[in-house]
């Protein structure tokens, strides 16, 4: 396996894993969901094994945003917090503008299929404009869940375009590459510089070996499309813990049967700090 140098002349900036959270349902068994849970010092412990200066954590209905405020103001230099609310309830606006000045929290994570709504549901549209008008970005649970009530329909991209276009000054994060649809959700970040993708755990069993497989197969998609550098690293910790996901994107190139279907080691090394500048406080 051959290791490509990174280029030693690009500008130091913080690495950040831009999707973690405090307590995770863990799926690679659907069949058998289990939680898993970290406290402070063994969050910080696997972000220094891994060289992340930086790391998101998320809120969601099991750990509240008043609990993520609390955890990250333990560390505020490493940890950003990020909020979480049903943005189709009365008073969903008014929260947003709440967690940004009470909590000190700097973004939003929204969860459409868990939720029951769809992300283009106008019902929405004022949550998105309170967040606009702070600045605060807002990142979607886009992806597809193991549970039978969090239908597909509401991770659908072309839903992500309308808000994309109605709301050009907010910034959107699509989490774990919007599988199944990765194409599609790539091809809305290309039509729309706010919008960005994360590689948090998109697949299923992140120990097979076609993980890795499947990955270079959709950053090399990325690649084409012109959006690899709106590409951020995210690990959907502690799911996924961060030294052996680095470690694994930077053995992306093993499946690359030409020169041609290599991937660039500056591009892979720009979404761990690069990539995810525009999305920090």
């Amino acid at each position: 396996m051959r290791r490509e140098k990174i280029d030693a002349t690009r500008p130091v900036l913080p690495k950040v894993d831009y999707h973690c959270h405090i307590s995770i349902t863990e799926y690679s068994d659907p069949a058998n969901p289990t939680v898993v849970t970290v406290n402070l010092e063994e969050f910080q412990a696997d972000l220094q094994e891994a060289g992340i200066d930086r790391a998101v954590v998320l809120s969601d209905r099991r750990t509240s945003p008043e609990q993520v405020s609390a955890f990250v103001a333990q560390d505020p230099e490493r940890f950003i917090g990020f909020g979480y609310v049903n943005p189709t309830r009365n008073g969903a606006a008014e929260e947003v503008l709440r967690q940004r000045s009470e909590l000190g929290l700097h973004g939003l994570k929204l969860y459409p299929c868990s939720d029951g709504y769809a992300p283009d549901d106008t019902h929405a549209f004022k949550v998105y404009e309170a967040a606009s008008g702070i600045g605060m970005p807002i990142m979607f649970h886009h992806a597809g869940m193991p549970d039978a009530y969090d239908y597909l329909r509401h991770t659908d991209p072309a839903q992500i375009d309308v808000v994309a276009q109605c709301f050009p000054e907010l910034r959107i994060v699509l989490a774990h590459l919007g599988y199944p649809r990765v194409e599609e959700t790539l091809y809305v970040c290309r039509k729309h510089r706010n919008v960005w993708c994360d590689i948090s755990w998109p697949y299923g069993d992140v120990n097979h070996p076609i993980f890795l497989y499947m990955l270079w197969r959709d950053l090399l998609v990325a690649l084409n499309l012109g959006v690899i550098d709106r590409m951020v690293f995210g690990t959907d910790y502690p799911g996924v813990r961060q030294r052996p996901y680095v470690d694994m994107l930077m053995n992306l190139n093993r499946y690359a049967a030409h020169e041609d279907l290599r991937i660039p080691m500056d591009k892979i090394s720009g979404m761990l700090d690069r990539n995810v500048q525009p999305l920090l406080p």
